[in-house]
């Protein structure tokens, strides 16, 4: 019996603990209430531009999956859906402002200009409006992601001498 009454001891002190955390989960973000920053403030024009553009280019490319889904052609639906996936992660680094953003925006236009390519010839509705978007999208991804790559170079120049230690001391994983 004395065995089964020591988890739930546990268990009390744990939710004892957690209820005294949370006025100082509350105080911080009563911190970041005061000072509210706009999405135009926060990130630069070109890059809120490149996510405008992004934004509309994945939702026309789900609506035009949709339409070849219900065509009962798959390889449209699956370049479009590829389309879709790939616009968004792009999207969602230049959004964080991630140093991956330029790194990734290579391999994101090298994708849709092979899935346009590939597009090309499709009938299916709303298809010919997202290969024309990814045309027009791919100089403004460039350059968002070469502004957003360079601020995040130049946090880390200002940053540097955090102490990092490199993968090989703290036991992370090889992946050879």
């Amino acid at each position: 019996m004395s065995q089964q009454q020591l988890p739930q001891q546990q268990v009390g002190q744990s939710t004892q603990q957690q209820t005294e955390r949370q006025p100082s989960q509350q105080q911080t973000g009563q911190q970041y209430q005061q000072q509210p920053q706009s999405f135009d403030q926060a990130v630069p024009q070109q890059v809120s531009q490149a996510i405008y553009q992004l934004e509309q280019l994945e939702t026309n490319a789900e609506w035009a999956h949709g339409q070849a889904m219900k065509a009962g052609d798959r390889f449209t639906s699956g370049k479009l859906a590829d389309i879709s996936q790939i616009v968004h992660l792009q999207k969602t680094l230049l959004l964080r402002q991630s140093d991956m953003a330029q790194t990734v925006s290579l391999c994101t236009q090298q994708a849709l200009q092979q899935s346009t390519q590939q597009l090309q010839q499709s009938q299916i509705p709303g298809v010919q409006q997202v290969v024309q978007q990814v045309q027009q999208v791919s100089q403004t991804i460039t350059q968002a992601s070469s502004q957003v790559g360079q601020q995040s170079q130049s946090q880390q120049m200002g940053g540097q001498g955090g102490g990092q230690t490199p993968p090989s001391q703290t036991g992370g994983q090889s992946f050879y």
